[in-house]
């Protein structure tokens, strides 16, 4: 009787890999080792990927997809923004960078393996591409605050799309080098006031000051209790 294949073999597989390539880069990584780490054959290997190179794909194309859902559910939501006070938006809009930037320091080793090269130049295409559909979501929530009148009536939308994209994307590249964790909030807090001064009508700005204001302050007294 033939021995019943693992259901968790491929997540197994994808578990130990990941560490592999962490640990010795996409050139030093071998199959044996993936398979070794993952208690499981070479042959379990080859049944689910024709080469090792198709698993680190899979793994990062998993951690960007990660990163879309977040983009796309932000987007999603813009048409419920339109009858809620400016307080409210801004700790939205702060929650889901809160929530991208969680996703990226997850998965920060093999983006970082990416982006020094250690991942192959070949997969940096996969980075870019992402970076541009973040912009072009970008854009189409600056072109809504425009219509919905709190961001500046005389923004050129794809200079502003491009202004915050790349302000956050440069933000992703630092973060995933980081060594130690750092205070995400105060980060984003940060660049959200930058953007937004930048965007916004004053009365989105003064906004945008006091809820910072008050979120400085929790944080504060958070680090104190704790």
């Amino acid at each position: 009787m033939s021995r019943p294949s693992d259901p968790n073999a491929r997540s197994r597989l994808l578990a130990a890999a990941e560490r592999i390539f962490i640990e010795h880069g996409l050139d030093g990584a071998k199959v044996e080792d993936i398979t070794r780490a993952a208690s499981l054959s070479k042959g379990a290997f080859y049944l689910h990927f024709k080469t090792k190179d198709d698993a680190f794909q899979e793994i990062l194309a998993s951690a960007l997809a990660e990163l879309g859902v977040i983009l796309r559910e932000l987007e999603e939501q813009r048409d419920a923004w339109t009858d809620r006070p400016y307080p409210v938006l801004i700790e939205q809009w702060l929650d889901a960078d809160l929530r991208i930037f969680e996703c990226l320091w997850k998965h920060r080793s093999i983006m970082r393996l990416v982006l020094e090269g250690g991942g192959s130049p070949k997969y940096h295409h996969l980075i870019d591409v992402f970076a541009d559909g973040a912009q072009q979501t970008t854009e189409r929530l600056v072109q809504h605050g425009i219509e919905q009148g709190y961001y500046r009536a005389d923004l050129d939308v794809k200079q502003a799309g491009c202004f915050v994209a790349g302000g956050y994307d440069r933000l992703a590249r630092r973060l995933v080098r980081e060594r130690r964790k750092p205070n995400l909030e105060r980060w984003l807090l940060g660049v959200e006031a930058l953007c937004l001064r930048a965007l916004g009508t004053p009365e989105l700005i003064e906004a945008c000051v006091n809820v910072h204001a008050q979120r400085l302050s929790e944080s504060a007294r958070r680090r104190r209790s704790a």
